[in-house]
């Protein structure tokens, strides 16, 4: 321990004292030489008496704060650290490496509005890595241009009791920049971005939102089916007439907001 220095003469034996090593022994020569005879409590009067006493409640002053700061710093506190790399060309694959403990789940999440790309996958943490990929869309390359990607980690009471105990039941030992407070947790967040190939190309990114809203529209009335097939089985059970087609009609005019 090393205390900071000070003109003061009156507080020069106690100073001395908490600065020394504990290992070093002081010689009669030593301190004769500082000239802290006062260590054998001569007679001092008050004038002098009252300074001393001032410095010495400071010292404790000074050593009751550091032991305070101590005490209260996080016994299991974790810095988050995350780290991306992307790689593979038109199907990349997404690595990260982490400090995060084995076993935490996080959510991956890619995307590019303009050729209506989206994906979203669970990973783990093992051995302070994961990887996504390669991703692809619709079966082929991914268009050039930049995309969006986002790291999230899974709430802390749904993961696992060994992730739980390193990072608090509310993620409370979870610090640094890349984790966020809501909902009364702490949570890990990410958000990045990365290259494919050169500039984006318009041509192609409009056929892929062409693609991909066709896409969605088969997927609705696939669903509309099984719904309104659902309800007219229904209907014969209670004996309810049912009009399949209007059903059909009803239910493909009012797609959802967002599809898969």
């Amino acid at each position: 321990m090393s205390a900071r220095n000070t003109t003061d003469p009156e507080c020069a034996v106690i100073h001395f004292i908490v600065s020394r090593p504990p290992h070093v022994e002081l010689t009669a020569h030593t301190v004769a030489r500082l000239n802290i005879t006062s260590l054998r409590a001569p007679k001092v009067d008050s004038a002098v008496h009252r300074p001393v006493m001032n410095c010495k409640r400071r010292l404790l002053v000074w050593v009751a704060s550091i032991s305070f700061g101590i005490v209260c710093l996080p016994l299991h506190a974790l810095q988050v650290e995350l780290t991306t790399e992307v790689e593979g060309g038109f199907q990349p694959m997404v690595k990260a490496t982490s400090n995060l403990p084995d076993g935490m789940k996080l959510l991956v999440r890619v995307t590019r509005k303009e050729s209506a790309f989206q994906f979203q996958t669970p990973v783990e943490v093992q051995s302070g890595h994961f990887e996504v990929g390669p991703l692809s869309q619709s079966g082929g390359d991914l268009n050039p241009g930049i995309y969006s990607l986002q790291i999230v980690s899974v709430k802390p009471s749904e993961q696992p009791n060994a992730v739980r105990v390193a990072i608090g039941r509310k993620g409370d030992e979870l610090h640094g920049p890349l984790t966020r407070r809501y909902a009364g947790a702490t949570w890990v967040r990410l958000v990045t971005t990365f290259q494919i190939g050169q500039a984006a190309n318009r041509e192609l990114d409009q056929a892929r939102r062409e693609q991909v809203k066709s896409a969605q529209t088969l997927w609705w009335r696939k669903k509309c089916v099984a719904i309104c097939s659902g309800g007219e089985r229904y209907s014969q059970h209670t004996g309810d007439t049912f009009d399949r087609s209007a059903c059909l009609k009803t239910c493909i005019s009012n797609p959802p907001t967002s599809t898969r």
